[in-house]
């Protein structure tokens, strides 16, 4: 219970970090450079989601019965299910990695932002790679 609990403590604080970075970007907008403020969005985006995900997870087991609940605590560790996600993810990494890192790379010694956005889909081509392979051994296994 004392684990459960520092973990809502923790979600909360990151939550309100989250928001309270994108919040002093939005203050500071005019007196900071763009890339300071664009640091600050996305670290408060990613500590917002992380918090918020932290939060709203214990919440929704909660209103889960009690045969629900073990189920699904079974099913994380399930030998099968962990397989399948072993499968997958070194079959997206396999088939993902260049069209990964390419973009990225380019990205980083060029600053040219049509790199940057191609590099950003290809991370979420990479994710959708990957839920399209969790799917696939699914049905293998």
């Amino acid at each position: 219970m004392k684990n459960e609990r520092g973990k809502l403590v923790l979600g909360a604080l990151g939550l309100l970090a989250g928001l309270l970075l994108i919040g002093c970007a939005l203050v500071l907008g005019d007196r900071l450079p763009g890339s300071i403020i664009g640091l600050m969005c996305g670290c408060g985006g990613a500590l917002g989601g992380v918090g918020g995900t932290a939060l709203l997870i214990p919440l929704l087991m909660r209103s889960m019965s009690p045969e629900e609940r073990r189920e699904a605590e079974r099913a994380e560790y399930d030998e099968r299910v962990v397989l399948i996600r072993e499968k997958a993810a070194q079959s997206s990494f396999y088939w993902t990695l260049c069209l990964l890192w390419v973009p990225f790379v380019v990205a980083l010694m060029q600053g040219s932002l049509l790199w940057m956005i191609l590099s950003t889909g290809a991370v979420v081509l990479h994710n959708v790679f990957y839920l399209v392979n969790l799917a696939r051994w699914d049905r293998r296994l």
